[in-house]
């Protein structure tokens, strides 16, 4: 290796090891975990051309082989567990991600102990299948990253998801492209590669230092914060919109009227900048109001509480007795009775049938 690319290399190890140091106090923390793990197997990517430089052990170069083929799952989980407020880990959606982890890293053993690397259907199925699965989970990642970004109440969180995640997520698939289906590149980018990701972490890494705790990881590692702990706590600032001095509350009044009396929520596509025309208040206002004062981290689910409450009235109701499930969610607001349902068993764990008939089932 060139010296310079030597010097970008280390540069590049010490800010993963530096921020992986960072990244520990909240360990307990499932995103400090994930993100932690993410740090690792960068490390291990970073060393993998120093080690084959060094050495022809194939132990240790199959080591790093298997840090870098859990770079792309790592950061398709951090980027549904900071984005995505109602993903949780489990089986099902670990199911790829381990499998393009290890099948390349058995598949490589296998070769290496049995030589069964000349079978068309083993090499298809240890090493091409799980290559097109890391690209569709970095498109998925970045699609999480911008999808949801309008209803996203929190602010940091916001500017990180544009500005950070989102483009070191297209490095990542660029990389991974160029490794995959082009044989690493042409030279010219095998050469500045090293360099390119010296100074892309280097922003990264600067950037999301000045963020505060909770966004990422927990200070102090506790797995449930309130939302009002994981943004910047600002005050909200007099606008044109606003009369100096005039009490938040009454904001918060005044929205609770509009969603309670007016049933704002019940308006099909209705989004935060309708809302915030309607109260004549400024979007990102409106924003810390839901979100610093209410505890909402997402403006959907701030409209799906009031969705559900109504739900939860007129499927216990007389008069709504005989009324389908679905008429009732689309009334709420709801675009889909899959959404409708999803959304219903997620606050109370019920399904909306279930909830109903127990309901009348009690003496």
């Amino acid at each position: 290796m060139p010296d310079y690319q030597i010097a970008a290399t280390f540069f590049s190890l010490s800010l993963a090891i530096m921020t992986l140091f960072q990244v520990l106090p909240g360990i307990r923390d499932c995103r400090a975990l994930c993100f932690a793990m993410l740090q690792i197997s960068l490390i291990g990517y970073l060393l993998q051309p120093i080690v084959e430089s060094w050495t022809n052990n194939f132990w240790l170069i199959w080591l790093c082989v298997v840090f870098r083929s859990m770079i792309p799952t790592l950061f398709w989980m951090v980027c549904l567990l900071l984005f995505d407020d109602n993903f949780r880990l489990n089986r099902k959606t670990l199911a790829i991600p381990l499998f393009i982890i290890f099948s390349p890293a058995i598949g490589k053993v296998a070769a290496h102990l049995f030589g069964l690397d000349t079978s068309f259907i083993f090499s298809w199925l240890m090493f091409h299948l799980p290559q097109w699965l890391e690209f569709i989970l970095i498109t998925h990642a970045l699609i999480t990253v911008v999808r949801s970004m309008r209803d996203d109440l929190v602010e940091s969180r916001r500017e990180l998801r544009v500005w950070l995640l989102g483009s070191v997520g297209f490095y990542i698939a660029v990389v991974v492209t160029m490794e995959q289906f082009f044989n690493g590149g042409p030279p010219a980018f095998k050469l500045a590669q090293p360099v390119l990701l010296a100074l892309f972490l280097f922003v990264f890494y600067g950037r999301l230092l000045k963020f505060r705790s909770g966004l990422l990881f927990t200070e102090h590692g506790t797995e449930h914060e309130s939302a009002a702990q994981t943004i910047q706590e600002e005050q909200l600032q007099p606008t044109t919109n606003e009369p100096e001095g005039e009490p938040v509350n009454l904001w918060i009044e005044k929205l609770k009227g509009m969603m309670e009396d007016q049933k704002l929520y019940r308006q099909e596509g209705i989004t935060i900048s309708d809302l915030a025309e309607t109260m004549d208040i400024q979007e990102y206002r409106l924003r810390q109001l839901i979100n610093q004062q209410m505890g909402y981290r997402n403006f959907n689910d701030f409209l799906n509480g009031y969705r559900i409450q109504e739900a939860c009235r007129r499927l216990v109701s007389q008069e709504d007795s005989q009324l389908p499930v679905l008429t009732i969610a689309l009334d709420a607001g709801f675009r889909s009775l899959s959404a409708f349902n999803r959304a219903f068993k997620e606050r109370t764990e019920k399904t909306p049938s279930q909830y109903r008939k127990e309901y009348h089932l009690q003496p």
